[in-house]
């Protein structure tokens, strides 16, 4: 009874999964974007990105990322000199074939150079792509047949020509048929993650799989600086981290007036005489609302900001990197607030088809995807402190979010100083990497906020609630500084979200009028939505409507 091959694993269905496929490639020729877009990252690619349609349907918004940045993307840079990849191109274009991008293994993730797939030549310049181990497997891109779509990936392998290994290279490599897998290549489709809408994510094997000899996409010599060479393969990741992180904003514009309509229609009785009120009069209900609300609009700005920053090719490489991962950590951090907001919609919120909690989950898989959040804060910070490169420094120096960077960086280089300087020496271990995350969240923040204070989008009293929310997140750093003491900050907070109070009445009428409410499916914002929605659960016992339909839905807090 108790054998754990009995636990349900939640495996993905044809019927789940293809609804998914069918509306990514709504999406991708609704877009416009043409190779040239994707290559060039256009205003237009980054547009997409920004779209409501990513928070309506996550695992479909999660295909055509993966399809457009990450395989169309890589393939493009090798258009150039490669003229027969057009029709390839083409395909994936049009999404008669889907693309895929297939890196890290399911031993290696963080250490993925050391990856253990390998191409091997053969004499006539075609390759043999194998899977020597499982720990090879390559993990988690969807490549299984139920999205009844041809698929082709971009494959990252070891390239072996006569026993030599000649560093990670990248092959196209047809994975399957609309209904079949092509010969050698094995899909296992992984369970569906919790509480997102279902993917079939999989572990991928390759036994001996024959590739043609214009599958590299880039030059069989053995690359003279490996680091460089790998991370310039890589490149479209990096675009990743940037691109897939601004959905995170979509998802903040959306799980607020969720929250807010829902709080509003939401009635809780007020003393003995019958009297109710919303529970949007509650303080408690009103602040993650509101500051869901105010990070979205200053991550705008700062999103803005940040595509401008980083499409400047006279930047060090290393600095653009590092500009796209200070925007993913803050926004994750941010996105925490959705969390907040899941438990103020109580036990309904719990529930995907509410929309808020399956995008909190959604967004949690973006924390790993593109690069793991808490690995790219730890070589950033680590790479700032020891001097090989800097970020944009602030504007205004006494701006309390610049002092609270500045203060924390000054605290981390003393620690070091204090130590024997080795970057892999226990104590860089004990003292430093706790602190990576958090300075890197410290140097968004300060980002964001001065992008929003030059943005004429974001209003004084959006911005105050911003940085009240981000100064209380760590209060005592303030309070030690002398910058103000824990009252006075309680104040500011409370004066901050005084302001913005007003707003929330309008949040029905604003939703309306920016077009928001088409994206929002959650039945708790609508009486007869929940209504329809209980009757349409599968029913047990009684004449079904009779039972549940002409029951007045009761509100509890």
């Amino acid at each position: 009874m108790w054998d754990v091959s009995r636990e349900s694993r939640h495996e993905v269905a044809p019927s789940h999964v293809r609804l998914h496929y069918e509306r990514a490639k709504m999406l991708c020729q609704a877009s416009g974007l043409t190779v040239d877009d994707i290559h060039y990252l256009t205003p237009r690619f980054w547009q997409y990105h920004f779209e409501l349609i990513s928070v309506r349907d996550p695992a479909a918004f999660t295909i055509t990322s993966i399809h457009l940045n990450l395989c169309i993307g890589s393939i493009a840079r090798a258009l150039e000199h490669r003229q027969n990849l057009v029709g390839i191109l083409e395909d994936l274009q049009t999404f008669n074939v889907c693309g895929e991008f297939m890196l890290t293994e399911i031993g290696h993730g963080l250490d993925v150079r050391n990856l253990e797939t390998t191409a091997a030549m053969l004499e006539d310049g075609s390759f043999v792509l194998n899977t020597p181990t499982l720990g090879a497997a390559k993990f988690m891109p969807p490549t299984t047949p139920l999205a009844g779509v041809p698929r082709l990936a971009v494959v990252f392998a070891r390239l072996i020509v006569q026993g030599e290994d000649r560093g990670v290279k990248q092959f196209f490599v047809p994975l399957c048929d609309a209904d079949r897998m092509l010969p050698g290549v094995v899909s296992r489709a992984l369970p569906i993650r919790p509480g997102t809408k279902p993917l079939d994510h999989a572990v991928t094997i390759f036994d001996h799989v024959r590739l043609r000899a214009d599958a590299l996409l880039g030059s069989p010599q053995k690359a003279e600086g490996e680091r460089a060479d790998f991370l310039d393969q890589i490149w479209r990741v990096s675009v990743g981290t940037l691109s897939l992180s601004i959905a995170g904003i979509a998802a903040m514009k959306i799980a607020g007036p969720i929250a807010a309509i829902y709080s509003q229609r939401r009635r809780v009785g007020v003393g003995r005489d019958g009297k109710t009120m919303p529970i949007l009069g509650f303080s408690t209900q009103q602040r993650p609302i509101l500051k869901s609300l105010a990070h979205a609009e200053v991550l705008h700005a700062y999103a803005q900001w940040t595509i401008q920053e980083f499409m400047n090719t006279s930047r060090d490489l290393d600095v653009r990197r590092g500009l796209a991962a200070a925007f993913k950590a803050l926004v994750l951090r941010s996105a925490g607030v959705m969390t907040q907001l899941v438990e103020r919609c109580g036990a309904q919120g719990l529930f995907a088809h509410n929309q808020i909690n399956e995008m909190a989950l959604f967004f949690q898989g973006n924390s790993i995807a593109e690069g793991d959040t808490q690995v790219l804060c730890i070589r950033l910070a680590s790479e700032i402190l020891f001097g090989k490169y800097a970020l944009p420094e602030p504007r205004d120096g006494s701006s309390p979010l610049a002092q609270y960077e500045v203060g924390l960086f000054e605290e981390a280089t003393l620690k070091m100083f204090a130590m024997d300087g080795a970057q892999r020496s226990e104590s860089f271990d004990a003292h430093i990497l706790p602190r990576c995350r958090t300075l890197i969240e410290t140097i968004g923040q300060r980002m964001a906020y001065e992008a929003a204070l030059q943005s004429e989008d974001v209003s004084p009293e959006v911005l105050d609630v911003f940085a009240m929310s981000c100064m209380l997140e760590d209060p005592s750093w303030f309070v030690e500084h002398g910058n103000r003491t824990r009252t006075q900050m309680r104040d500011d907070e409370e004066r901050a979200y005084a302001k913005l109070l007003p707003m929330l009445p309008m949040l029905p009428e604003l939703v309306e009028r920016t077009g928001a409410k088409d994206y929002i499916t959650a039945p708790i914002v609508d009486e007869d939505s929940l209504k329809n929605f209980v009757l349409s659960l599968q029913t047990f016992g009684g004449k079904n409507e009779a039972v549940l339909g002409d029951l007045p839905i009761q509100s509890k807090l």
